[in-house]
């Protein structure tokens, strides 16, 4: 069994969310990697043992350039279960905020959404990584969402990236799977069974008591 979790990146151009999923999907690192335009889908199999299903990653990695906005598929951001914002430096991640963010939250219902907020290039971060470390984690503060710094050239946080995008789509199929069982036990169809058994039995009693009465009323003829 398949279960397919929607993933989108969002950020500027050249913060290297292309380079992120590449790294993700096959441990691999490009300098050549070409510029998205508009959206590519990528997939990541990955597998829920506890379930014995295969996650579908479904990535959406979008360009970062605002000329594409408009042709992102509305209805895919809308059902989107989990956001990577991505950044490189300080002047990337105040763009996310003020502009990427911001696009998100009018196109979706951010409540059905998990952000997570990636620093990559940590390797190129310099004199600004206390300062980016900072700022990041306020921000990820103020939208609830995980944040930590990787580079996807020196692979370095790549695994504890990976596992934060599993553990959030694990957590969202358990969820889901919940519904459907509270929902399953809770339906008027899982009520009526009770009622119907019961009714059995009240008309199993009747029919012994009238035959309880005909025998009764041989008796008394006799």
């Amino acid at each position: 069994m398949e279960r397919k979790i929607n993933i989108i990146t969002l950020g500027d151009i050249g913060v290297g969310k292309s380079s992120l999923i590449k790294r993700i999907k096959d441990g691999s690192f490009s300098e050549n990697v070409q510029t998205t335009i508009g959206c590519e889908n990528i997939i990541i199999k990955r597998s829920y043992k506890k379930k014995n299903i295969t996650i579908l990653l479904n990535f959406l990695d979008t360009s970062g350039q605002e000329t594409y906005q408009h042709i992102l598929p509305k209805q895919y951001i809308r059902d989107c279960h989990i956001v990577l914002l991505v950044f490189s430096d300080l002047d990337s991640l105040n763009n996310l905020i003020k502009r990427w963010f911001r696009f998100y939250k009018e196109n979706c219902n951010i409540d059905n959404s998990k952000f997570i907020l990636i620093g990559n290039k940590s390797d190129l971060f310099g004199n600004q990584r206390e300062q980016i470390r900072k700022n990041g984690n306020d921000f990820s503060q103020e939208m609830s969402a995980l944040f930590l710094t990787c580079s996807a050239k020196s692979a370095d946080n790549i695994d504890n990236l990976e596992n934060f995008i599993l553990t959030e789509a694990i957590r969202y199929i358990d969820e889901e799977d919940k519904k459907i069982n509270d929902t399953k036990n809770n339906t008027p169809f899982g009520r009526s069974k009770s009622f119907r058994s019961f009714n059995l039995k009240k008309n199993k009693s009747k029919k012994k008591r009238e035959c309880a009465c005909n025998q009764n009323r041989e008796n008394l003829s006799d």
